[in-house]
């Protein structure tokens, strides 16, 4: 049955190629917007709640749509306009992989089939064979061997960027390298460091000079020079939660900013450009002209093919094929090629899609940060209508499907609690302990109670099972923390679970 899977997952790939790649259809498809499109998005602020939504539509070249629904600031009754500003979140990928290919085109010894070590010397993953034989193509296609979201809950522990980027080498990766798709943010940090090696620039400073300056984008920004400005006319972030004690949906602001700057700062490169409706009309512009804006080449003709090139299935089924490509999602379905992605962080969501036998792009960016997937219906709905269908429902039913899940009740009961085996004393546990890059932990006392420092983290242990306890890192939740005991009932070392295992810090 898994041999018949694959079989039809080549197959498919191979009619993407012949049909999908090239983009034309030969069909013509009329400039103008959809009727009954701009009422959809309404529909999304008034049944979706969402709060606030910017909507950007280009097709054959020119904006049919540019436009804000809701409100950028409910406290303050801002309405959304085509300036307003959004975090962007996952969909500032494409941006770093395309910088990535400007800076390729400067400097042609950068090859997307180098190994990566040709340029970073210093890169290091878990295995030598990989470390060796990991290329540029491999940095953003999520196939690392990593499982999904590594790494991602350190930030909060207190290890910045250029930490993160040393810790690939101390943990050992789940998979076989190349062989499964598991989303990473932090590799994107990876190409971060080839283009501030050859440009000379940090990557906010490169993604501003070399993509938004000459994409006139005079309203994008990163975080990491504008989140704290208080005149960043940033919207505000919200989320969508069940109102306790009715069956509707509440607004809620979200108020831990500092936690999302503390990650989306650490995985820059991967999630924190930020940006307005109108400014990424000239993004979706300059990718449905291959890499021109203006007259203007920012990306050659053929790093900017490669930016779309399959590299690892996401996943696949009789109705599409999903390809990861650099930053981007490559989905072969019945209307044909859909390149899209999407972000979701700390309040806010977007959706960026293109879709070249259409010569269409679109783009929704919008400050509500639950995974409620109004923009995916809105965007499917809007490929189905220039494709002459007049009621295509896929705004109806992902919302019935948001509101099954949200409201449905956990069925059964407790589960039987275990009487947990009881822990050593106090003092067999408490000491220093080290893992090269991680660096040094204490386990102290304090009363009678245990409590874990590492780097930012000062957190109470609270005893789970025999030697197995739970500590708490504000941002990122509970984690399992355990230890090994020698026969004579010390520890000798702890370790705790991040996904893909971390090692051991050894008793000093």
């Amino acid at each position: 049955m898994k041999k018949l899977a694959l079989t039809a997952c080549a197959l498919l790939g191979l009619l993407w190629m012949a049909a999908g790649c090239c983009g034309g259809s030969g069909e013509k498809y009329a400039k103008s917007l959809p009727d009954g499109f701009d009422a959809l998005c309404q529909r999304a602020i008034d049944e979706w709640k969402v709060p606030g939504m910017a909507v950007a539509v280009v097709k054959d070249g020119e904006v049919v749509l540019l436009k804000g629904y809701g409100k950028a600031s409910i406290e303050k009754d801002e309405p959304v306009t085509p300036q307003t500003r959004f975090v962007i979140a996952s969909t500032s990928k494409a941006f770093t992989s395309a910088l990535l290919a400007n800076v390729m085109d400067e400097y042609d010894t950068i090859k997307w089939n180098a190994p990566v070590i040709d340029y970073l010397p210093d890169f290091k993953l878990y295995d030598p064979w990989v470390t060796r034989n990991f290329q540029v193509r491999d940095i953003m296609t999520h196939h690392t061997g990593f499982k999904g979201y590594a790494l991602d809950d350190l930030p909060f522990f207190g290890y910045d960027r250029d930490e993160l980027y040393s810790l690939f080498g101390a943990i050992k990766p789940t998979y076989s390298f190349r062989t499964t798709y598991a989303y990473n943010n932090e590799m994107y940090t990876v190409a971060a460091k080839i283009i501030e090696k050859f440009t000379g620039k940090s990557w906010d400073e490169a993604v501003a000079e070399r993509l938004f300056v000459p994409l006139e984008m005079e309203n994008s920004t990163t975080g990491n020079v504008a989140f704290f400005n208080p005149d960043n006319r940033l919207a505000t972030g919200y989320r969508l939660v069940k109102a306790k004690d009715k069956d509707s949906l509440e607004v809620i602001a979200r108020t831990d900013k500092e936690d999302a700057f503390t990650w989306l700062s650490a995985v820059s490169p991967a999630g924190f450009v930020i940006s307005t409706a109108e400014d990424m009309s000239h993004w979706l512009q300059m990718h449905l002209n291959h890499g021109t804006y203006k007259g203007k080449q920012i990306v050659s003709r053929k790093n900017h093919d490669y930016l779309f090139y399959p590299q690892t299935i996401t996943s696949c089924d009789s109705a599409r094929l999903c390809n990861y490509a650099q930053g981007w999602i490559i989905e072969q379905n019945d209307y044909g090629r859909y390149i899209r992605h999407t972000g979701l962080a700390y309040g806010y969501t977007a959706l960026v899609g293109i879709v070249p036998n259409l010569d269409l792009g679109f783009v929704f960016l919008t400050n509500n940060g639950t995974d409620s997937d109004a923009q995916s219906a809105l965007a499917r709905d809007l490929i189905a209508m220039y494709h002459g269908e007049k009621n295509p429902g896929n705004f109806d039913q992902y919302h019935a499907d948001f509101l099954e899940n949200l409201y449905k009740k956990e069925k059964g009961g407790e589960k039987e609690k275990q009487t947990p085996a009881p822990a050593l004393p106090n003092k067999a546990y408490t000491g220093t302990y080290y893992l090269d890059i991680f660096g040094t932990a204490k386990v102290y006392e304090r009363g009678d109670s245990l409590f874990l420092s590492l780097k930012k983290v000062d957190s109470y242990l609270e005893h789970k099972d025999g030697n197995v306890f739970t500590f708490r890192v504000p941002g990122a939740g509970r984690f399992d923390l355990t230890f090994t005991a020698d026969r004579n009932g010390r520890a000798e070392s702890f370790t705790f679970d991040i996904n893909d295992p971390i090692g051991d810090f050894k008793r000093k």
